[in-house]
């Protein structure tokens, strides 16, 4: 009987414990936020555009490189405050009507590897930071679930 009635208990906390989870989430708004609809706003970890996936399922984040032509694209999860690994090696985007293959990127440092990684690079040529332009992603799965025909506008991103 006592089992029993710890295993309740057990549950009744985890129960709490998600709700709680849940409440604190994302859907607090952030004083720092720029954002003139009044929601709440999501800082981009590498200066680059964010783009949310799903009701705050995850993010990504297209960044420009040093380099001019240069490109990085980010997996986050939906408050782009963690990377978020996927099992894609390519993704296909359209910029400024260029079709881009960004590669999966290995890093030893963090033990990612091409099929298990949050970054992706890719080479598009006469863009840059300084341009403002359309961008589509054909299709990217995160979580196990796919996301297609993913339409915004660099630099101002999709929320």
């Amino acid at each position: 009987m006592k089992n029993k009635k710890r295993i309740n208990l057990v549950w009744i906390l985890l129960g709490q414990l998600v709700a709680l989870l849940l409440w604190t989430g994302c859907s607090q708004p952030n004083e720092s936020s720029g954002d003139s609809q009044g929601g709440h706003f999501h800082a981009a970890p590498h200066g680059g555009s964010l783009v949310m996936l799903g009701n705050h399922l995850a993010q990504i984040e297209l960044v420009p490189g040093e380099t001019p032509g240069d490109w990085s694209l980010y997996v986050l999860d939906g408050g782009a405050e963690r990377f978020v690994r996927i099992e894609q090696e390519t993704i296909k985007v359209t910029m400024d009507g260029r079709e881009a293959i960004f590669r999966a990127i290995a890093n030893s440092a963090t033990g990612e590897s091409v099929g298990d990684t949050s970054q992706f690079k890719a080479k598009v040529e006469g863009l840059n930071g300084e341009s403002r332009f359309s961008v589509r992603i054909d299709e990217i799965v995160v979580f196990r679930q796919p996301f297609s025909q993913v339409e915004f506008d660099f630099p101002e991103g999709k929320h």
